[in-house]
Order: C-alpha cells, then structure tokens, then sequence
C-alpha cells in the first residue's frame, strides 16, 4: 500500500491509501479513515515530523502510536510512550518550530550529501533544476537530482 495522510491544524486528520482528490476519494476502491480528534491528529503530526527528523527510534515510534491508539500496554511501556510524547511536544508543539527544524535539517543533509556523509532523517531540501545545477549536484532533469550511483 502507498499510504496518504493528511492532518489539518492538529484537529483532522485522515490516513488510508486514496489520492486526495475527488477521484480518489469518491470513485476509486480505496480506504481511509478520517477522524476529529485533536489529540490523535497533533500526535500523528509529531510522530511523523520526529519520524523525519530522526528524533526518536522505530521501536518508540510504534509504543507512543499504541498509547495514542489508546491501545493496551504494560502499564511501564504506556508510561513511557506519555514521557515520549511529552518530550516530542516541548520540542515540536509549535507547527512553526517544528517546521524549521525540519528546513534545518534538510539544508544539513543537502551539506551531508554533498560531503558525501550519511544523511540524518529522511529530509531534503526542495530544489529546481536550475538550484541543483548552482549547488553542483550531478543533476539529469530526467531522473531529478539525487542520483545513486
């Protein structure tokens, strides 16, 4: 499955694998599903920005996902999954904080690529054609500028 999601203003949130167009939503055989719950919808954005920042492990990634799924867990591993989200909090509460963290790491890991050093997280800067040329990236227009050699 290629997963969608989508979550607007840490209230709505919707994950499934329809395209969200009309097409997707209304005529193709897919499945979503959509909730109204804050809690749920800002832990699903932390979850995933620490996912692409490389803030927290896969293994506690999945722990805070079952306590924000109020799914059952020794009472130890809830606890820590409400200490992590906590942290996540204090450091991407804030949509716009955590989205210059997100900008940061993405302008280092274009340095680390370019150093040719192991990125950190999933994030990459955005870039034209023209702007991959001007950073000196092997770039084909054809494949995009991230070549693997």
């Amino acid at each position: 499955m290629h997963a969608k999601v989508t979550i607007i203003d840490d209230l709505w949130s919707t994950v499934g694998s329809a395209n969200l167009n009309n097409r997707g939503m209304r005529d193709d055989t897919e499945m979503n599903v959509a909730t109204l719950d804050a809690e749920l919808a800002r832990g699903l954005r932390m979850l995933l920005w620490a996912e692409h920042l490389e803030l927290i492990g896969e293994e506690s990634m999945l722990t805070v996902a079952f306590h924000l799924g109020h799914q059952r867990q020794r009472r130890s591993v809830d606890e820590r999954a409400a200490r992590l989200l906590q942290s996540l909090q204090e450091t991407l509460g804030d949509p716009l904080v955590g989205l210059q963290l997100m900008i940061e790491r993405a302008q280092d890991n274009l340095r680390r690529y370019k150093a040719k050093q192991p990125l950190v997280g999933h994030l990459l800067p955005y870039l034209t054609g023209e702007e991959g040329k001007q950073q000196g990236l092997n770039f084909h227009e054809e494949h995009g500028w991230v070549e693997v050699p």
